[in-house]
């Protein structure tokens, strides 16, 4: 692989970084998701799910950034493929959070808007979350198009 290759090849996993931070913010100032809105104390199992994104986007980056052979930026690619997949999929357990429809849940998680009786947290961090794990997958398709 060239110089110009692996440079390319880092992109995935400084998107991945870019996933995992977004993640860590939406884990630290989500006080919904940490608390299944104010009924588990300390964590909400949905809190650890993100949890495990967001190592699972940190370990990515951190072998990418190393080590960026094709055969990791396929699998970053994928994986984030795959984690915003997970995002959409998570709105199947509406019941788990106490809302009575998908559409309820669904307002809460990619709303722009602070969704009413909701404890503290930041609006439209899914979506950007959502946005980026779009983006770097189709950096990754395109890199790894793009190569040899």
């Amino acid at each position: 692989m060239s110089d110009g290759s692996y440079s390319k090849g880092r992109m995935v996993g400084i998107l991945l970084a870019l996933d995992f931070i977004l993640t860590t913010v939406i884990l630290f100032t989500d006080k919904n998701l940490q608390t299944d809105f104010g009924i588990v104390k300390p964590y909400f199992i949905h809190w650890y799910g993100l949890l495990v994104t967001a190592i699972v986007d940190l370990i990515g980056a951190v072998i990418i950034m190393v080590k960026p052979e094709r055969v990791f930026q396929k699998a970053g690619t994928v994986g984030a493929l795959l984690l915003a997949v997970f995002m959409v999929a998570d709105l199947a357990t509406y019941k788990m959070v106490g809302f009575t429809s998908v559409g309820q849940f669904a307002t809460y998680l990619f709303g722009f808007s602070h969704y009413p009786g909701a404890l503290s947290y930041i609006p439209g961090l899914y979506d950007v979350l959502f946005a980026f794990y779009i983006i770097t997958g189709i950096t990754g398709a395109v890199i790894l198009r793009g190569g040899e």
